[in-house]
Formats: structure tokens, C-alpha cells, sequence
């Protein structure tokens, strides 16, 4: 018979000793954003870091543990103590597919609070230009966006806008193409304006480097980011995982070949 979950003292689940956050603990104008009733666990262990604060934040945790709400949790808070409009949201991720499903999801989700939301990888200069100037949350790949900014101070009033930026996968640091990501991140410190940086990832081993890069906010840069880290405990689908051992009997190369096989 499976046991009941604890009740925490705000009436509401405690899973793996942390009190679930409900949904409806939000504001009533962006409580309609999430179509659950409570946080899951990781959620509502960062909700305070990221909805009850503005500082720089880093997540660290499995595939599948609601991390995509993390952002949007960001993005509420930025909308509740911002005028309308009065802002730009730059969501950062490596490739073009995810940029895409994020585009499609979030111009439904957002679409009854008036946020519009564009994707920037690939057409002309003057789409992206306008296209940009009309949008609350731009989508787009380090590459882009590095391409777009090099020249910001002949766009400095609408780069004064931005006040949240979300790096999805920030493990990209380490890869080839982590440079353009590192630009345009300090591009975005030298800006002038109160950028909050909110970094993601499933695989990063190395969240303190990521968090005293990124510092905790703009007046206290000296200071690491707020930072989580979730083990593979908290992965809502377990895995299993085998060793398989091979004898090399071969040359190098035959055996690289064999190892890819497997």
C-alpha cells in the first residue's frame, strides 16, 4: 500500500523534506501561466530564489524536473514589478529546435498578459530589427544574438530594456561554442542596465564556477549567484544503467569503431 504523502504546516505536500509551493500562492494574473496545482520539488525549492528575489540565479538538474518553469516563474516576477511593456526577456538556448518549441509554447502561455514573443535565428536584418523592437521575450542562440549586439551601442536604448536574461544549457560554456555565450554574457554586464541572469542545465558538474561568473547581482557582482543543484534522485523517470566492459583485442582504431557500436 504506497504511503501518504506529509502534510506541511501550510496544509499543502512535503516531498524529500521540501513543503510544496501551490500555484495559487501567485498573483491571480499570472497564476493562469501554470496549469497545475503545486510546484514539483524543485520548483518549489527555488521559488523563493527566483520569484521572492531579483538575483542571479543557477539551476542545476536532471531532464525532466520542470527546470522550463523555473524561467517562467523569472518571467512573472519581471512582469509584476515592471510597467507593462517596459521591458525585453532574452531566452538563450544552442539550438534551433528548442528555441522553436519554446517560441510555440510560450506565445500561448503568455499570450493573456499581452507578452509577445519572438524568435530570432535566422532571417533578414530587417525582420530581426523589428521584429525585436515589437517583442517583450526575444528567442534566439548565443550565435545570433552575439551577431545582433556586437555593435549595441548603436542600440543602446533598446538594449537598456533588457532586464532578464535565461541561458538554457549553460553546460555550452564548455564546448566550442561556448565563446559566443561568454561574449554576449559580458556583453550584457557592460551594458549599464540591471540585468538578471537566470542559467539552466542538466549536466553542468562545475554550478559555483557558473555562479561566481555570473556574480549575484549587478551592485554585488563580487558576490557568487544564488544556486541549486539536484542530484539523480530527483529525476521523475529513474534510470537504470549498465556496464558493459569490452576486451581490446584489436587495433585503436578497430576498437573505437566496436566502442561506438555499443
Amino acid at each position: 500500500m504506497p504511503q501518504r504523502a506529509a502534510i506541511g504546516p501550510n496544509g499543502y505536500p512535503v516531498v524529500q523534506g521540501i513543503d510544496l509551493v501551490p500555484t495559487s500562492s501567485l498573483p491571480d494574473r499570472i497564476r493562469s501561466v501554470f496549469t497545475y496545482p503545486l510546484l514539483n520539488v524543485v520548483q518549489s525549492k527555488c521559488f523563493d530564489s527566483v520569484y521572492n528575489s531579483d538575483d542571479n540565479f543557477v539551476l542545476s538538474a536532471p531532464t525532466g524536473s520542470g527546470k522550463t518553469t523555473i524561467l517562467e516563474l523569472a518571467i512573472c516576477r519581471l512582469i509584476t514589478t515592471s510597467d507593462p511593456h517596459a521591458f525585453k526577456v532574452i531566452y538563450q538556448a544552442p539550438t534551433k529546435a528548442l528555441c522553436t518549441e519554446r517560441h510555440k509554447d510560450w506565445s500561448t502561455r503568455f499570450r493573456h498578459l499581452d507578452i509577445k514573443v519572438a524568435e530570432i535565428t535566422g532571417d533578414s536584418e530587417v525582420y530581426q530589427l523589428k521584429a525585436i523592437s515589437n517583442a517583450d521575450i526575444i528567442i534566439t542562440t548565443p550565435e545570433k544574438w552575439d551577431s545582433m549586439t556586437r555593435k549595441w551601442k548603436d542600440h543602446k536604448k533598446f538594449m537598456e530594456l533588457v532586464k532578464l536574461f535565461l541561458i538554457d544549457e549553460v553546460h555550452i560554456l564548455k564546448e566550442e561554442r561556448g565563446a559566443s555565450l561568454e561574449a554576449v554574457v559580458s556583453r550584457m554586464k557592460s551594458v549599464g542596465s540591471e540585468v538578471r541572469f537566470i542559467a539552466l542545465s542538466a549536466t553542468v558538474p562545475n554550478s559555483d564556477d557558473v555562479a561566481r561568473w555570473l556574480g549575484r547581482n549587478s551592485t554585488t557582482p563580487h558576490r557568487p549567484a544564488r544556486r541549486e543543484v539536484f542530484g539523480e534522485e530527483f529525476r521523475p523517470v529513474k534510470l537504470t544503467k549498465y556496464v558493459v566492459g569490452l576486451d581490446n583485442h584489436q587495433n585503436v582504431f578497430a576498437f573505437d569503431s566496436t566502442c561506438t557500436d555499443k
